[in-house]
């Protein structure tokens, strides 16, 4: 679970990384989008580090699958979110543009650390 932890640490790094490359180098809708999935992971952070620790301290072993499936997850968010795979056309008088695959993949992640704190109880 440490490994796990780590490699979330690094995925923030990797992310903070690749927004602020981005933001000298490619267009202003990649810019928000690289920016908007930092922000997103910096949510989810502290709930996956509370309830990661408390598996260690704890001896929760089977979060240890469901953590490395919600890093998997959040990986796969970042790429879905930044490269702006399966953005829809916002609907007429309206700025906000529909991404239905970045949603079901936030959606999975977030199952997922609702069942490593089901694990804990």
């Amino acid at each position: 679970m440490i490994a796990l932890i780590l490699y979330t640490a690094l995925l923030y790094l990797i992310q903070i990384i690749t927004a602020a490359v981005l933001r000298e180098r490619a267009s202003a809708a990649v810019k928000s989008r690289a920016d908007n999935a930092v922000h997103n992971l910096r949510e989810s952070l502290p709930v996956f580090f509370a309830l990661a620790i408390h598996s260690i301290h704890l001896g929760v072993d089977a979060n240890f699958y469901l953590a490395a499936y919600w890093l998997i997850a959040r990986i796969i968010y970042a790429v879905i979110y930044i490269t702006g795979i399966g953005l829809q056309s916002p609907k007429e008088g309206s700025t906000y543009v529909p991404q239905p695959v970045r949603g079901l993949v936030w959606f999975v992640s977030i199952a997922l650390l609702v069942n490593m704190g089901i694990n804990l109880i």
